[in-house]
């Protein structure tokens, strides 16, 4: 019997689960899969009871837990309801582009979870091994899994998708540094209010922490403004780059990417010909082409709509000579990317280039694969590059960008004293020194948030999954201890041996891979599932006796 072990299933290991399914409809050798997850399946950190001002950053009409005939060419499938598909049918009207809170997500994977497992074929048998893993290793041709029991199962192929979350985030301590802000808004409640918090971070977790501070305790937006409920702290924005993110353009229903011209894995393989061992040099290979791409959308926009655009796209900080004329540079390009986000894609030719980071993600990620990026670019695109995507096409909704704007104007929220601000104690409170203006400026806070998301720590008691794979696998020689993995996921054993059975997709793959992280979407091309069908396909079709 063939044996496959999921460790974590959340989203990306219901994909899983969907994937053998379908695979296993057709003959081959009896199968076990083994869904080992502590929480409930299916959900990840879309609890079902977090509160309603906790949204998506993706639109209703992308996200499917099941699969089509164009997400996987000539693979085989399990149809099923999108996300907005089935909110039509059990919630009511919702619109295509609407984002949605992420408990209504929550609700639909647990409706897919039942629903994939009445769906279990004949050759296939489904156990939930509710423990958390401690050990995952290889073991001759296979692995080992090893439980929170002590219980150790050998399975023929370990596929790691943990997610997000971590096995014992940091406890509440009540104290004025909040470590960890989810889940929300518990890890805030600490704030009091009147006080002062600094967010670190100035992307989708800080404008969920703006919202439990504000919404959350009672406030409300309306056709005025934003009305105090006197529950609220007095907030201030800050970030390494010192600037708000772009805010998510409308979209149509029926748009389709543009093909690219110049940003093509085609184009980067061609690159690879001409440099030692294949490694590019993203700043010198990879971000001119991603610009040629970008501006070769723009077709009449005007100079000072390009010149927006290149400025996005370059990763090189700015400095301000007073903290008003950062506050009133930052205010105004943020008012300005709303207007061409409430244009929308097709019309704003500003909106409709930067989305080349978002519509041709797969020639970044080709970018990333073996033989991937010298190391010294790979740092710069893992600390440097990522965050500026994230800022430029992965920000909140318009609709948050427009709340901020009336915070901003109601004096509960405001900007941190510029970019890359030094933290440090001063006395019982906190003190935020500017670095990038000329004329310094330092502003004191109650409480400080890390308001910036992070993947799983390799440490012992917060992720023993990514500490129990570093134990043995290759990992690259930066600081951020990046799994080194092969282009079909397998982690890579130390010492030159082949490649192991255990194979890790979504955030524990971030920086092996590129942005696999994402909920699959319907009716498009998915790379996750395309993924998972290289390690799963060829074991779910062997001829195996044991």
């Amino acid at each position: 019997m063939l044996r496959i072990a999921v460790i974590g299933v959340g989203p990306r290991g219901l994909s899983v689960l969907e994937r053998v399914i379908s695979h296993t409809r057709s003959p081959g050798p009896p199968t076990e899969l083994l869904l080992i997850e502590p929480g409930e399946l299916g959900l990840g950190v879309h609890d079902v009871k977090q509160p309603d001002y906790l949204l998506l950053n993706t639109i209703a009409s992308q996200l499917t837990i099941f699969s089509d005939e164009r997400m996987t060419p000539g693979a085989p499938v399990t149809p099923g309801p999108s996300l907005y598909e089935w909110c039509l049918e059990h919630h009511g009207p919702v619109r295509f582009d609407e984002f949605l809170s992420r408990r209504l997500l929550g609700e639909y994977l647990q409706w897919a979870v039942r629903d994939l497992l009445d769906r279990v074929p004949p050759r296939l048998t489904v156990r939930h091994l509710p423990l958390a893993v401690e050990d995952v290793r290889p073991d001759g041709d296979g692995a080992v899994v090893t439980l929170a029991d002590g219980s150790r199962h050998q399975v023929d192929v370990a596929v790691v998708t943990t997610g997000h979350g971590l096995a014992d985030p940091a406890p509440l301590t009540g104290g004025d540094l909040v470590e960890t802000p989810y889940p929300l808004p518990v890890r805030t409640d600490a704030v009091a209010e009147g006080s002062t918090v600094a967010l670190l971070g100035t992307g989708l977790t800080a404008m969920d922490v703006i919202a439990a501070l504000t919404v959350g305790r009672g406030g409300a937006f309306d056709g005025d403004g934003y009305r105090p409920s006197g529950r609220e702290p007095r907030i201030v924005l800050t970030s390494r780059a010192g600037v708000l993110p772009c805010a998510r353009p409308r979209t149509r229903q029926d748009r389709v990417a543009a093909p690219a011209e110049h940003f093509t894995p085609a184009a980067l393989a061609a690159l690879r010909e001409h440099v030692p061992g294949g490694l590019l040099d993203f700043r010198r290979d990879v971000e001119p082409l991603i610009r040629r791409e970008a501006v070769g959308r723009m077709g009449s926009a005007t100079p000072e709509q390009v010149a927006v655009v290149e400025r996005a796209l370059s990763p090189v900080p700015t400095t301000w000579a007073t903290y008003e004329e950062y506050r009133d540079a930052v205010l105004g390009a943020a008012r300005a990317d709303l207007a061409e986000a409430e244009l929308g894609l097709g019309v704003s030719p500003v909106k409709e280039a930067l989305e080349v980071l978002r519509d041709h993600r797969e020639s970044v990620r080709a970018a990333l694969d073996p033989p991937g990026l010298t190391e010294d670019s790979h740092r710069y695109f893992m600390d440097e590059y990522v965050p500026l995507v994230n800022r430029v096409v992965i920000g909140p909704q318009k609709e948050r960008i427009q709340e901020l704007f009336a915070l901003v104007e109601a004096g509960v929220v405001a900007l941190g004293p510029g970019p890359r601000p030094r933290l440090e104690r001063v006395g019982g409170r906190w003190a935020l020194s500017s670095t990038g203006l000329a004329e310094p400026r330092t502003v004191e806070v109650d409480h400080v948030v890390r308001a910036n998301l992070t993947w799983p720590s390799p440490d012992g008691r917060l992720d023993p999954v990514g500490v129990a794979l570093r134990a043995w696998a290759e990992v690259g020689p930066d600081r951020s201890g990046r799994l080194v993995l092969d282009r079909d996921g397998f982690a890579i054993p130390r010492g030159g041996a082949p490649r192991s059975a255990v194979a890790v997709f979504g955030p524990p793959a971030e920086g092996a891979s590129y942005y696999n992280h994402y909920v699959p979407s319907p009716g498009v091309w998915s790379r996750a599932l395309t993924d998972l069908d290289r390690v799963l396909g060829p074991a779910l079709r062997a001829d195996r006796s044991r």
